[in-house]
């Protein structure tokens, strides 16, 4: 058996935070109230949201002992409530803020879930040929499927259909190479 050499992943360096106009505080103050709402009628009573200021984002930062729940099914709850709060911080005058919640680094934690699996999925692409469709995703969760197939040589990936039922499609540009 040959081992295969094992690729190191760059690490992506550290976001930096940064301190906020007064603007974009303003702002970020009234999608957190909002969210506190949310979470409360939830039946949430013991948590923190933390804002964090980054140069490209916003990021509410939730901690607490009963948050699994905010998080939903495959994100799912937590990013509706993150699309609800943007658009009350975005609502009216001033520049556009990108607003992203976060709750025990679920985001993250995802992110290299997917990753890793987009990069089994082009090997076994490649590898038989055939092309993979996986289940509908939301366009962050796609952007990611994308890029880490881009980094698997004969590989490619194309988005179909219609959302919310949009979904990647993972294919060998290469002929296969006999594998299973």
């Amino acid at each position: 058996r040959v081992e295969k050499p094992i690729r190191v992943e760059a690490e992506k360096p550290a976001p930096v935070e940064m301190e906020p106009t007064g603007e974009v505080r303003a702002k970020v103050e009234k999608a957190a109230a909002y969210v506190t709402e949310i979470l409360k009628a939830m039946g949430l009573t013991d948590f923190t949201l933390t804002p964090r200021y980054y140069e490209e984002n916003v990021r509410l930062q939730l901690a607490g002992e009963q948050i699994g729940g905010v998080i939903g099914r495959r994100g799912e709850t937590l990013d509706a409530i993150q699309y609800l709060a943007s658009l009350v911080a975005n609502r009216g005058e001033g520049e556009y803020i990108r607003l992203s919640i976060d709750s025990g680094n679920y985001r993250e934690k995802r992110a290299r879930t997917l990753e890793a699996l987009a990069r089994k999925l082009a090997n076994q692409a490649v590898r038989t040929g055939r092309s993979i469709t996986l289940e509908p995703m939301n366009p962050y969760e796609r952007r990611i499927i994308h890029g880490a197939v881009s980094t698997v040589k004969g590989a490619t990936s194309s988005s179909t259909g219609v959302e919310p039922n949009r979904r990647v499609v993972i294919s060998s540009t290469v002929p296969p190479t006999g594998g299973k």
